[in-house]
């Protein structure tokens, strides 16, 4: 048995800079004359997140503790920028209903023939990504839910890649496969910390890298290695 681990963001959907409109738009949401702009939302989202600091063990912050740490921050990334008290705990209790709105979420054009063929092939496909708890919601908006065997979420884990607990984590799920790989867009999350777990490595939609076993731009090509 073949076990395929999928990154989702920048992997198998492109939504750049996802958390930055969905945090600016939330502010609109209820202040829409707000002086606050998108690029200074842009710069406070460049840090923050449990994935900007990986050595960190979050196993006490996971599922809905993780959108309570996430939410101090981005209540105080408001108050930073003179966001009113109460327009900013309104605005912060928006950004979850605005991170899982579908259209934020574009799919790589050959991201589902591709989990199909796999599938068809006797290959499981696992989601192994950094991201929020409520990620499955997604996947089922997006249609491609039932695609996938299993699910690895860094917020329900409490590890994020490249840590190793979060890909011994996704190898306990199928124990007896004789090979797994690991299918992302970040050399360091995916391609090395896949590697260091023992993973294949396959770097996509970013050219070539020698740390990574595969490289390729489009996600048809995988189909090739099966």
């Amino acid at each position: 048995m073949k076990v395929i681990f999928w990154d989702f963001d920048g992997t198998l959907v492109y939504s750049n800079p996802l958390w930055s409109n969905s945090v600016f738009n939330a502010l609109k949401s209820v202040c829409c004359n707000t002086t606050v702009t998108f690029n200074e939302i842009r710069a406070l989202m460049a840090s923050g997140f449990t994935w900007h600091t990986p050595n960190e063990n979050y196993s006490e912050i996971t599922n809905e503790k993780w959108w309570q740490h996430m939410n101090t921050y981005f209540y105080n990334c408001y108050i930073s920028l003179a966001v009113p008290h109460s327009i900013a705990k309104q605005a912060t209790v928006r950004i979850r209903e605005f991170i899982k709105r579908k259209e934020n979420y574009a799919l790589y054009s050959d991201a589902v023939s591709t989990l199909q063929e796999l599938k068809s092939k006797g290959i499981k496909n696992v989601v192994l990504s950094n991201n929020y708890p409520d990620l499955c919601d997604v996947l089922k908006e997006l249609g491609i839910y039932d695609l996938f065997d299993d699910f690895v979420i860094s917020a329900l884990e409490g590890f994020d890649k490249p840590r190793k607990e979060i890909f011994e984590a996704a190898r306990k799920l199928y124990p007896n496969a004789n090979e797994y790989y690991m299918v992302g867009d970040s050399v360091n999350a995916d391609i090395i910390g896949g590697s260091q777990a023992g993973f294949k490595t396959i770097l996509v939609h970013k050219g070539f890298n020698e740390q990574a076993d595969y490289c390729f731009e489009d996600l048809q090509a995988i189909t090739d290695l099966f």
